[in-house]
């Protein structure tokens, strides 16, 4: 039927007729001998028939299908082959080192953050009583425009001894004998005396507030005198309400001060009793390359350290905070905090330099300070007879640096502001008026309280000098008469702002 082959039904009748495969000739297979019957009723045992022996068929041999090749890497539109996709271990390693590198960054932001609190709110914990070593008193600041007009305290009177100094002795040969390191040193130690004070320092903090607390300050000094009379730093002393002296056999003293030139940052105290006063040399002699030896206390609790160096440089001229410039020498040894006031030896066991801390680079080694004797030596020689420097030129004003900036700021001209005067000083009775501002003095310019410092001590006390001055725009020269300085309180409590 149709329907028959349209499902692919072929009738047997139309089936093509298929090759008769021939018949097999038939094996014969051998008869099994019969065992012989037994007799019924006895037990029989089985009969064990052999299996046929194995026959060796040869192995089929499989065709290995031809080896084909792996499929090329698709490209992109670019031409250039996908990247590989990375493994999990990779993924989590660079995970990792990215948690690393984020843990590091915020350890340092929290650190510098850190140390940025305590250092704004260490003035708030700080206990009342704490040690310092050179700590100088802080104050506030003068602001202008509005200057006050304070008038000069009274000066005081020159400290009454009940002992006389004594007379300067014999400076001995011309050319000493050079000794032994070891041999100046236990010379030296019994003249050397260890110094702690006792001060009110007033700490800024927020808000314009300030923290009143009494700290200690160390140094070093030495004595000139075999009555008692010891020189220092005048930044050990600055401001001392209590100080204590310490000589090498461990005995304490009470010392008073008996002056002092803030200005070229030395002072004398006194002390009761009888001591090995130092041998004074000259700082004239002193060449770049000489050995020199420095004794004192660094950080206030090495007593007696020794330490040794060479003349670096002669004639440094060295700006201070109080704005004056003070004229020193050089040397790689080492100078620390506590050292100031210490003597300086040469090699023949003289004393020919004061050792000052405060000048001393502390960013880097092997830099420090010394002032020589040889500046200094005729002004202790008047502290120790007068209490005070004689024939010290004084003017008669306090004064503010007007900088760049200031004076583009405020209108001003560059030099020194006038922000008070006494009314019976020089200044004062030459016509010179509060918020002046000082230009030049005796033909030099003056832009800074450091320059007028230096045209001052150009100056004798007696001497008229012209002083030019700025004011409301307009220029006044006025002849001023210098004074002879006196100790006395100072016209203003502001720390930019210096006494001339």
């Amino acid at each position: 039927m149709e329907i028959d082959r349209f499902y692919g039904y072929t009738p047997q009748s139309e089936r093509p007729a298929q090759p008769q495969t021939p018949a097999q000739p038939q094996t014969p297979v051998p008869a099994q001998p019969q065992a012989p019957a037994q007799p019924q009723g006895q037990w029989q045992p089985p009969v064990r028939r052999e299996a046929p022996a194995p026959q060796w068929q040869p192995p089929e041999r499989r065709e290995t299908p031809p080896a084909q090749e792996a499929p090329a890497p698709a490209q992109n539109a670019g031409g250039k082959r996908p990247k590989k996709e990375k493994t999990v271990q990779q993924q989590l390693t660079r995970f990792g080192i990215g948690i690393i590198v984020l843990c590091f960054f915020l350890s340092l932001i929290a650190g510098a953050g850190g140390a940025l609190v305590v250092d704004r709110l260490s003035p708030l914990l700080r206990k009342p009583t704490s040690e310092a070593t050179d700590t100088y008193t802080e104050g506030r600041f003068y602001q202008l425009p509005e200057p006050t007009g304070n008038v000069l305290l009274p000066t005081e009177e020159p400290v009454s001894l009940d002992e006389s100094p004594s007379e300067e002795s014999d400076p001995g040969p011309e050319t000493p004998a050079v000794r032994t390191k070891g041999e100046i040193y236990a010379d030296a130690v019994n003249s050397i005396v260890g110094i702690r004070v006792v001060k009110t320092q007033r700490t800024p903090t927020y808000f314009g507030r300030y923290i009143t607390e009494q700290v200690t300050a160390t140094g070093s000094g030495f004595f000139v005198t075999q009555d008692g009379y010891i020189v220092t730093n005048y930044h050990v002393i600055e401001g001392a309400e209590e100080i204590t002296v310490t000589t090498y056999d461990g005995s304490a003293y009470a010392a008073t001060l008996r002056g002092s030139e803030e200005a070229n940052d030395i002072a004398v105290i006194k002390v009761s009793g009888r001591f090995t006063p130092v041998e004074v040399g000259s700082s004239a002699e002193l060449k770049v390359g000489d050995d020199i030896l420095v004794i004192g206390n660094p950080l206030g609790s090495l007593s007696y350290t020794f330490t040794d160096g060479v003349v670096s440089y002669l004639n440094r001229m060295i700006t201070g905070d109080t704005g004056t410039t003070i004229n020193m020498f050089q040397t790689n040894a080492a100078i620390n905090a506590g050292n100031s006031g210490g003597p300086v030896y040469n090699m023949n066991g003289e004393v020919v330099g004061i050792a000052s801390a405060k000048y001393a680079a502390s960013a880097v080694e092997g830099l420090g300070f010394c002032i020589p004797i040889d500046d200094v030596y005729g002004m202790i020689n008047d502290i120790v007879r007068t209490g005070y420097v004689t024939n010290k030129p004084v003017l008669g004003v306090s004064v503010q640096t007007i900088t760049e900036t200031m004076s583009a700021r405020y209108a001003l001209p560059v030099g020194c502001y006038v922000v008070a005067l006494g009314e019976d000083t020089p200044a004062a009775a030459a016509g010179i008026r509060p918020q002046d501002v000082i230009t030049a003095l005796n033909g030099a310019a003056v832009t800074s309280a450091a320059d007028m410092s230096v045209a001052l001590r150009k100056c004798t006390a007696g001497q008229t000098v012209a002083v030019r001055v700025e004011r409301g725009g307009q220029t006044f020269v006025y002849n001023v008469t210098l004074g002879e300085y006196r100790p006395g309180a100072a016209r203003t409590q502001y720390t930019n702002v210096y006494d001339f």
